[in-house]
């Protein structure tokens, strides 16, 4: 059912805690509903402009949680300007993405574009 590019990020994903609310450079935001059973809170430490660390939590299925792994891979250690030319395509490249996975691809775009112009 999974790619081979989605399996490897679903097998890298690991769980970390979150930051406690509050934590200086942590940036954090929400896409999607938990009662949908399609969301993700996306966090990230920022020092400097460059994004130092990600960390994620997800309600949702694997492609989701791929994706928000990806992101991890992705975002850290690049400057903001990196993170605020993402879009959904590179994303679905990325992981092959079904196009019926789409959402989950934006909905990662639209997290990290929230964090990116909070």
């Amino acid at each position: 059912m999974y790619n081979e590019q989605l399996l490897a990020y679903l097998h890298k994903a690991a769980a970390k805690p979150l930051w406690p609310e509050g934590t200086a450079q942590i940036f954090s935001s929400e896409v999607g509903a938990k009662d949908s059973g399609i969301w993700l809170k996306l966090c990230c430490q920022i020092e400097d402009n460059i994004i130092r660390e990600v960390r994620y939590r997800v309600v949702g299925g694997g492609y989701l949680i791929a994706t928000a792994e990806w992101a991890n891979a992705f975002l850290t250690g690049k400057n903001l300007s990196a993170a605020e030319a993402l879009d959904a395509k590179l994303i679905v490249e990325a992981l092959a993405l079904p196009p019926q996975r789409f959402y989950c691809a934006q909905m990662l775009v639209d997290a990290v574009m929230k964090i990116v112009y909070s």
